[in-house]
């Protein structure tokens, strides 16, 4: 009886785990380059208990417990033009490589960039957008239009700038999510690499890979199966009190 209420709770747990990567995706959808953030639910070995055999014995029942694990979606999403000359978009594989002001590199679809106050190219949190030497790109302020190339090579007034930088990990899910875009994972041996063929679409940026309606259906999903978890939970503590006053009374 207990194990049932303890399935049904570890079912609402992943539920919950779901609903808030809903609520993310819903809330980033407007995002350039944002990657909708997934839940796989899966079995986990939840204990074993003893259930009466017919010639008295004791018998182990391996129980099971559904757990959500969270994972994220790196299909490409749309690309649209902004005519904006900051704003960059990959075709294909990769990620811009960033530098945050803590010196740790940072990896985004995001390509939204600005300049900042030195005029420096600089994604909207103020992270410096690394070449391919990994170096801050330098503009002069007043010194031209910003013309970019299929290649990442960018160029001011005809004065070559540099390369922008992309990166490429050989398993995207060992991605860690963090605020302006992913770092990769050195628990994991994880490690940037560069990217042979890479295709740039200048003034254009890549929309998120969310769909608003398919989060919203979603999200009526999980809300219909944790009330129907809770009804059952609701059940079995009736139906466990009703047996304990029972089989109290005969005492």
């Amino acid at each position: 009886m207990l194990n049932g209420i303890y399935q049904n709770a570890s079912s609402m747990t992943g539920l919950e785990t779901w609903n808030n990567a809903i609520a993310q995706n819903l809330a980033q959808s407007s995002v350039p380059g944002y990657k909708r953030a997934t839940v796989a639910f899966e079995g986990e070995g939840n204990g074993s208990i003893g259930v009466e055999g017919s010639f008295g014995n004791t018998l182990q029942r391996e129980t099971m417990a559904a757990t959500g694990k969270d994972g994220v979606d790196f299909s490409s999403g749309s690309i649209v033009n902004t005519d904006i000359v900051t704003d960059f978009a990959i075709e294909g594989d990769g990620f811009f490589e960033l530098k945050a002001p803590d010196g740790q590199f940072v990896y985004t679809r995001d390509g939204q960039f600005k300049l900042n106050e030195d005029a420096q190219l600089v994604s909207k949190q103020g992270f410096q957008v690394m070449d391919a030497e990994q170096n801050a790109i330098q503009l002069t302020p007043g010194g031209g239009k910003l013309k970019g190339m299929p290649d990442g090579m960018i160029s001011q007034d005809g004065r070559l700038l540099g390369t922008i930088a992309v990166k490429n990990v050989d398993d995207p899910s060992q991605l860690i999510r963090s605020h302006g875009g992913f770092v990769t994972n050195a628990e994991a041996g994880q490690e940037a690499i560069d990217i042979d063929q890479i295709s740039i679409r200048h003034a254009a940026l890549e929309n998120s890979n969310v769909s608003s309606t398919t989060e919203m259906v979603n999200l009526i999903q999980v809300s219909r199966a944790f009330q129907l978890n809770q009804q059952v939970v609701r059940g079995r503590d009736e139906l466990l009190g009703k047996a304990i006053q029972t089989l109290g009374g005969r005492f």
